[in-house]
């Protein structure tokens, strides 16, 4: 009697040659739940939160938090792999070969991200963290993770069904939360570096609409700019005309904003308010922050700013922090020398009597240099 032939019928989506030793086993399923269920315990025990945190967090827990810049490469790392991975599985043949691998790496990928996700949450919790970057990063972050996780459901699942057509919705669930991830990376880049880092270099026409798609998805979530209230005894801003001559510049606008761009505001902006203090704006400054008065007009010695930049670069306290760029000399003798004459919003270079050798600092400065 001849052997039947099977023949496969058309329209299936099986996985008739997949290689059973690739199957999901019980211990592997247990390993995915774990991580899921470790994943829900994070956010229920540590909800995120978009204010600031009222009250005291555990000196354990932040420490823990500060391992999340550690923590994040590790998912980025197994996940960027991963993509590299599926798009050989996308035959069957690749499948085969390389299935349970991209599992491994999914489980390892995942299991970082749910790291990654906690030691951020209790980061925030340190205080300084508001604005529409911090916003954007952790819920898409928090998105991007729990869409990771349910694609690794999907990917067990389709492997233990012999189902390419779940393997397929695995993909494109993985490809799109791997996607939101890494744009709630670029908004945690910009909390770290500024939000020109990425897009201050880049070629048109792609820098306007990096700059105009950033400004859409923060329309979202940044609330309307209330007015700042200035205290009575501080002069009216005045704006110079465009296209100012030097004579016409402002010592604040044009000599020390743009030091403060390049030193402090990294940690001292709308999205990031360390100690409570910002130096984005002049009104802003002068409120101080947590620890008091950061600038005492006419008393650069009494000034917390000025204080803080004497101590020593290692001290905690010190500003900018160790391995940061520090200020140079001629750019602190600017803000002593600036606070001494009143901290004056409105004072002009042509009114000030700047020493000669600070008058060479500023006209540096002015012109995008680093005052030595």
């Amino acid at each position: 009697m001849p052997a039947s032939v099977i023949t496969p019928t058309p329209g299936i989506s099986t996985m008739s040659s997949f290689d059973s030793s690739s199957k999901p086993r019980m211990g592997t399923w247990a390993l995915a739940l774990l991580i899921i269920l470790g994943y829900v315990t994070v956010l229920i025990a540590f909800p995120p939160r978009f204010e600031p945190v009222e009250g005291e967090t555990s000196s354990l827990l932040l420490f823990i938090g500060r391992f999340h810049p550690i923590f994040l490469h590790l998912p980025v790392g197994a996940l960027g792999l991963l993509c590299l991975m599926e798009l050989g599985c996308l035959t069957r043949s690749g499948e085969e070969k390389l299935g349970g691998a991209a599992l491994l790496t999914l489980l390892v990928g995942s299991a970082g991200a749910v790291m990654a996700v906690l030691a951020g949450i209790l980061l925030s919790r340190e205080g300084g963290y508001a604005g529409g970057n911090f916003s954007l990063h952790q819920t898409l972050a928090i998105i991007g993770t729990s869409g990771i996780l349910l694609a690794l459901v999907v990917r067990m699942l389709g492997m233990g069904q012999e189902e390419r057509g779940l393997l397929h919705f695995y993909r494109a669930l993985f490809f799109a939360s791997f996607g939101l991830m890494g744009l709630g990376a670029h908004f945690g880049g910009n909390m770290s570096h500024g939000s020109k880092y990425l897009t201050e270099h880049a070629p048109e026409p792609l820098k306007s609409r990096m700059i105009g798609m950033e400004k859409w998805m923060l329309s979202f979530v940044e609330k309307p700019k209330a007015e700042l209230e200035t205290p009575d005894t501080l002069p009216p801003a005045e704006t110079p005309p465009v296209g100012a001559t030097s004579s016409d510049k402002l010592v604040f606008q044009h000599v020390l904003m743009p030091i403060f761009e390049a030193k402090c505001n990294t940690c001292h902006n709308e999205d990031k308010t360390k100690g409570g203090l910002r130096m984005d704006t002049y009104a802003l400054l002068m409120q101080g922050g947590d620890s008091g008065e950061s600038v005492i007009p006419g008393k650069p010695d009494e000034s917390l700013a000025i204080e803080r930049i004497l101590l020593p670069e290692d001290d905690d306290e010190h500003m900018p922090p160790e391995g940061k760029e520090q200020m140079t000399a001629d750019e602190l003798a600017l803000f002593r020398w600036w606070i001494e004459q009143g901290a004056s919003e409105t004072l002009k270079m042509v009114e000030a009597k700047l020493p000669e050798n600070l008058k060479t600092a500023a006209e540096a400065v002015m012109k995008g240099q680093t005052a030595s």
